[in-house]
């Protein structure tokens, strides 16, 4: 019989991946590709401009990558860039109202998807794995912190 500490990882790594998987495919914006996608997320989130060394450190990657990718979105303007009036070499990036709608229709397949999972639950059940959830990131972070490693809020 498997430790319970290697049962869990495996039944976390599962969740991880599906979780991955089902962001990645359910999407509106997939055809942008996934960093992309990721990219209108967190500037639909943040409601405000971004500099690309935020984006950069946000979405951890390289900034001739998220050049690249911010090339992709003004290109099909979902997004735009503005040099900083401060600092003429800092640029920031923008979330266009055609950005917008995508990342929102996305959230909302996303949004509906749960619930279809949570229909197949009782309200009991779906309210203690909700509980479990949140208890288990509480916890999980809480270790994090204690071993210094670095935390993702995204």
């Amino acid at each position: 019989m498997k430790h319970k500490a290697e049962k869990f990882l495996e039944i976390t790594n599962r969740l991880a991946m599906m979780l991955n998987e089902r962001d990645f495919s359910q999407k509106a914006c997939i055809q942008a590709g996934k960093m992309e996608c990721a990219l209108l997320q967190y500037l639909h989130a943040v409601k405000k401009p971004v500099s690309m060394n935020e984006l950069s450190k946000e979405l951890n990657v390289s900034h001739s990558r998220i050049t690249r990718i911010m090339d992709n979105l003004v290109q099909k303007s979902l997004v735009s860039r503005q040099h900083s009036e401060i600092d003429r070499r800092r640029w920031f990036a923008t979330i266009t109202d055609e950005g917008r709608k995508l990342a929102e229709f996305s959230e909302q397949s996303i949004l509906k998807q749960q619930e279809k999972v949570l229909t197949k639950l009782s309200a009991d059940k779906a309210e203690g794995l909700y509980e479990f959830l949140e208890l288990y990131v509480k916890i999980y972070d809480e270790v994090l912190k204690e071993e210094g490693a670095p935390r993702s809020d995204f």
